[in-house]
């Protein structure tokens, strides 16, 4: 079968950071501080693009950022009542990666900031942690299928637009009270795929 496919390229308004989860080994005697001095760099998103190592966003990370975003405008479907498009976009859509920054993850420096020792705000004990970060300006393009075919390039634009401007990406987010990972769409090229449909004469 196929999909309209819409290539989106975007831009960076804020830092860009990440806070992958890993299974680094401890050290003999080594101390949370040290471990986190340590393998902060592991906490980036990594692939082997063309033989390069390259930090890359996720792309289910990026996938949520959209539909979390049709979420939160909370538009109707025309013609449908009160359906709004979250369905639609969570679903119907489908984030192709790997998505490159084309930056080699050695070059990338890492921020140092005091957070919740257990990851909830305001429980109380915090700790020192290191998170990749790089700054803004960060660009990328990416692929996007559309698999339901009622998304149109118009309600397609507006939600990227709004997940860049409410929800961003990676660690620290706009949508998790954070002001890291804005981004704007700086272009999109829609590419209908789909068969015409011949009505009978």
């Amino acid at each position: 079968m196929d999909f309209t496919k819409a290539i989106v390229t975007i831009q960076g308004t804020a830092p860009y950071s990440q806070s992958r989860k890993h299974d680094e080994p401890f050290l003999e005697g080594e101390a949370h501080d040290d471990y986190d001095r340590r393998t902060w760099r592991s906490k980036m998103t990594v692939e082997l693009i063309d033989g390069k190592r390259q930090m890359c966003i996720p792309p289910f990370g990026m996938q949520m950022a959209i539909a979390e975003a049709a979420k939160y405008l909370r538009k109707k479907i025309p013609g449908q009542g009160a359906s709004t498009w979250t369905a639609k976009f969570t679903s119907g859509i489908s984030v192709v990666g790997p998505i490159s920054l084309g930056v080699n993850p050695d070059d990338v420096q890492c921020i140092v900031v005091s957070v919740n020792a257990d990851g909830k705000r305001g429980s109380g004990s915090r700790v020192t942690r290191r998170f990749p970060q790089i700054p803004m300006g960060w660009e990328t393009t990416f692929e996007v299928l559309i698999l339901d075919p009622i998304i149109t390039e118009t309600i397609f634009r507006e939600v990227v637009e709004a997940a860049g401007l409410y929800k961003g990406i990676g660690q620290h987010r706009p949508e998790k009270g954070g002001s890291n990972g804005r981004f704007i769409l700086t272009r999109l090229q829609w590419v209908d795929n789909r068969t015409p449909v011949l009505k009978a004469a």
